[in-house]
């Protein structure tokens, strides 16, 4: 049976002012202004701030700096002794890794490595660092994407330069000519290369809670958040 509500001039369905009712919250709940604990109105904060972009393409210039020394050195050192040469592939890793783990920012490993990039233009490989290391940037961003940017532990550093080491390798089958090569060789190129962008990552890691200590990017907000989560 279909209930009423009654007044003095009209008898109105319940069902119908329920209905009204509800639809109207709902206008108003989707029309609403989030507001935080103090009842101020709250301002969604840009995924990406100057500070932020500053901050990444300074960490990879820095980077970016090391390696012009090393652009010129590699040519030589890697015909001669390959091995030693894979010894310090893992620091172009670096331009990407360091903003990524202080930022926790989706595409801010690009922005330092392209500045890395950009800084050694100077060095014999020219323009071509420039290509060469936003491709390093989207590698090294990878492993991140695939956990979409919610872990930033020591575990998920390992497993980013593991896998941006085996890429590397593969990548060597063609730029150092691995095949020409003795197996024992390029197995052993193989490890030491893997293990050089391996340690690079967890130094990465290592780094930028050093500079987030010094609050850089809110990086003393971000420790303290860390240890909250890590006791809870």
């Amino acid at each position: 049976m279909e209930s009423y509500l009654t007044s003095d001039s009209n008898t109105v369905p319940l069902r119908t002012i329920i209905t009204t009712y509800c639809v109207r919250d709902m206008t108003m709940t989707a029309n609403q202004t989030p507001v935080d604990n103090v009842g101020q109105p709250r301002v969604r904060k840009p995924r990406y701030t100057t500070r932020t972009i500053l901050t990444a393409v300074a960490l990879g210039a820095a980077v970016g700096v090391i390696l012009i020394p090393i652009n010129f050195a590699s040519g030589a050192v890697t015909a001669a002794a390959p091995m030693v040469a894979v010894t310090v592939y893992g620091l172009w890793g670096m331009s990407a890794l360091i903003p990524l783990a202080l930022l926790r920012r989706a595409g801010t490993g690009i922005i330092g490595s392209t500045a890395a990039g950009i800084v050694t233009i100077i060095s014999p490989y020219g323009v071509f660092m420039v290509v060469m290391m936003v491709g390093w940037g989207v590698f090294m961003e990878l492993p991140f994407l695939v956990t979409r940017y919610r872990l930033w532990g020591w575990k998920m550093f390992t497993v980013a330069g593991l896998i941006t080491g085996l890429i590397s390798c593969a990548m060597s089958i063609a730029s150092l000519n691995l095949f020409s090569m003795e197996t024992s060789l390029v197995i052993g190129i193989c490890i030491v290369q893997t293990l050089s962008f391996l340690a690079c990552s967890l130094l990465s890691l290592a780094i930028a809670r050093g500079l987030a200590r010094t609050g850089i990017a809110g990086g003393r907000r971000r420790i303290a958040s860390d240890a909250a989560e890590a006791n809870a």
